[in-house]
This record gives structure tokens, C-alpha cells and sequence, in this order.
């Protein structure tokens, strides 16, 4: 990994914090009708390679002092991720300067990092701010009511958000901080959060998951896979996603887009393609 690229667009800099890489399989695609397409899809695109997802988080320098969008994977998956919090000291950014942390959604690969192996908070200052949809979810849901594949995970969110439970802060649509709002974006979860960042310019929209595999869900964005529990709203969110940051030329800064992360999303007859920032963009 190099040294963190800082962007500056508009009044606003951003730096993508590479936490590592994932491997996603086909065998994540349910249907086999999808299956049988996103095979041809990844073929075309690399082969293996084109299953495997960068992570990122995001450095947002603001006015008011630096903030996270997400917070990695920490200890929580395997050793080719977890590289957040030495990314975030290379920027000269402290853990301690860090005020608000921006959840896209409560997933481990996104909150993992706020917390150490005894489960001690990272970012000893930090709020942790949640579309109130998807806090209401995670934590006000009986287990029993949850599909099993979210009550699978709860362990690891009593782990992340035991020492912030008194600093977790409930938003509702379009609520946030000056310059920094909360869309619903659902379908991957209740409450999957896309924060957009004013910046005087084009914004930046922080998507969270609306895109895992790029080289399936650009080409074919009705291709559902395992990870979403709601996989109709995920497609309807993804399908309208795209189109909108297509059509407003908006920047995405996206959690499993090829790195640096951060770019456009431009239409292609049927298809949508991701055109990454040059690393020279100022």
C-alpha cells in the first residue's frame, strides 16, 4: 500500500484509507440464473481477480476537524485487511482528533476498526452517528426478529459498540453535521446509510455498500448477492444509485470500488463504469 492520496474538491479534502482487500464467490450469488451470468461477467473482467474487493474508509478534512466515514475491520477479519488505523497515521491524523465517525452501515468490515483485540475504543473522542433506521435495527430489534444472517453478527456489534453506547448518536434523513447529510440507501441493510458531503462543488457521496463486486454490479446491477438482506430493495437502491450519480456527476467514494475509491460513475451504453479521480486531481 502507498501513502494515503489526499483529494481536494471544492472546500473540502478527502483522503481513502485502503483498510485491504476481500474475496468475495460466486457462490455469493444466489440465483442461478444470476450465477450463470456473473460468471460470464467476471470471466470477461480477470477472472478471480475481479472478485475481490478493495476496503476503504474515509478521511473527510472539514472546518470543523477531521472525520471518518466508516471505520475498517480492526482485528475482526483475516491479516490482509485491518490496515485503517496505520493508513489514519500516516495522514498525521490522530485517533484522538477524530470527532464523528459516520457509519454507511453496522457491518464488521465497516466497524470492525472501532475497537482493539480486548475491545477497547479506538477514537477515545468520537461520536458515532447512525441513520436512525439503521440504529433502530441493530439495536432496538429482538434477535428473534431479525433474519439469521444478521443475528449472526450481533456478537461482534455488542464488541464494537459496547464503549461508544453512550456516544452513538441517532440521525434522522438528512441529518448529520453542516456540510455532511444522511440519505437512506437500503436493501444491504434497514438503515444502509449514502452520506453526502457538501463540498461547493460536485458532492461526494460516501455509498457505503450499493456496489460490492464492481465488475458484476456496474455491468448487471440486478445481480443479487448473499450479503444483502433485502435483495429486491438492494437492487431497486443500486439501480437508483447509479442512475443518480451518473446523471448529477456526483463523486462517489466507495467502499468497494478499486482503489484510491473515490471517482465517477459514467454510463456506457448498458452499463455504468467507475472512472477513479487522477491521482494529480485537485
Amino acid at each position: 500500500m502507498g501513502q494515503p492520496r489526499t483529494f481536494r474538491i471544492g472546500n473540502i479534502s478527502i483522503t481513502p484509507l485502503l483498510d485491504g482487500d476481500l474475496d468475495a464467490s460466486l457462490d455469493k450469488v444466489p440465483d442461478p440464473t444470476d450465477r450463470a451470468a456473473a460468471a460470464e461477467l467476471i470471466a470477461a473482467a480477470g477472472g478471480d481477480k475481479a472478485l475481490t474487493m478493495d476496503c476503504h474508509a474515509f478521511l473527510l478534512h472539514l472546518p470543523e476537524g477531521p472525520v471518518l466515514i466508516d471505520a475498517g475491520t480492526g482485528v475482526m477479519m483475516h491479516e490482509r485487511l485491518g490496515h485503517l488505523h496505520a493508513r489514519l497515521a500516516e495522514t498525521g491524523v490522530r485517533h484522538e482528533d477524530i470527532r464523528s465517525i459516520f457509519l454507511t452501515h453496522a457491518h464488521k468490515d465497516h466497524f470492525g476498526g472501532l475497537v482493539d483485540a480486548q475491545g477497547r475504543a479506538m477514537f477515545p473522542h468520537a461520536e458515532i452517528v447512525m441513520h436512525e433506521v439503521e440504529a433502530q435495527f441493530w439495536f432496538d430489534t429482538k434477535p428473534e426478529d431479525m433474519p439469521e444472517r444478521a443475528r449472526a453478527s450481533l456478537h461482534l456489534n455488542e464488541k464494537a459498540f459496547g464503549p461508544y453506547r453512550d456516544r452513538i448518536r441517532r440521525v434522522p434523513e438528512g441529518g448529520g453535521m453542516k456540510g455532511v447529510a444522511a440519505r437512506l440507501s437500503p436493501g444491504h441493510t434497514p438503515g444502509h446509510t449514502a452520506w453526502v458531503i457538501e463540498t461547493g462543488e460536485a458532492p461526494v457521496v460516501a455509498w457505503g455498500d450499493v456496489v460490492h463486486v464492481a465488475a458484476l454490479h456496474l455491468v448487471r446491477p440486478e445481480t443479487t448477492m448473499v450479503y444483502d438482506l433485502d435483495p429486491a430493495t438492494a437492487t431497486a437502491t443500486r439501480k437508483a444509485m447509479l442512475q443518480w450519480m451518473a446523471d448529477s456527476g456526483a463523486i462517489v467514494a466507495g467502499a468497494h470500488l478499486a482503489s484510491p475509491g473515490i471517482g465517477h460513475i459514467q454510463r456506457s451504453d448498458d452499463r455504468y463504469l467507475f472512472e477513479p479521480l487522477p491521482q494529480d486531481h485537485q
